[in-house]
């Protein structure tokens, strides 16, 4: 499959292998606030759902979007390649994906941490996310720590 937004090894016909939800508040950052909604598994990348929702912004966002080198992520303490982040709304209220490669395994602890503004801190949050039961992802969101 060749697509500009698609890792290049991705597979002609990806499957999807799963889902976890998530509802992560990440936090406030000049008074944008950042919600990852659930995590996206497919063959050899995992997209990283988020909203972002104005609440009194003191900064107007050069993006709506955080683009790709806004985001930092790491899988057990391995960086993970952000392909792409992409996405669509307006000054209120926009939602996208953060593409991941390689796709965390079920079990694993990640670190994902956004800057939306210069001047403004960064806004990090730790999640486990679900292990395996009988080859399936688990329901449910994972273990988040702060």
């Amino acid at each position: 499959m060749t697509a500009p937004h698609l890792p290049p090894d991705a597979p002609d016909a990806p499957t999807p292998r799963g889902v976890v939800p998530l509802g992560v508040e990440l936090g406030v950052a000049a008074g944008h606030r950042v919600t990852l909604l659930s995590l996206e598994r497919w063959d050899g990348w995992a997209d990283l759902r988020f909203a972002r929702v104005d609440v009194d912004g003191v900064v107007r966002l050069t993006r709506r979007v955080p683009p790709a080198e806004a985001w930092d992520v790491t899988c057990d303490t391995v960086a993970v390649t952000v392909f792409d982040a992409v996405g669509r709304g307006d000054r209120w209220f926009s939602n996208g994906e953060v593409r991941l490669t390689p796709a965390p395994p079920p079990g694993a602890t990640l670190d994902i941490t956004v800057r939306l503004a210069p001047d403004t801190g960064p806004l990090h949050t730790r999640i486990t996310l679900p292990g395996e039961a009988s080859g399936e992802p688990s329901p449910g969101a994972g273990r988040v720590d702060g």
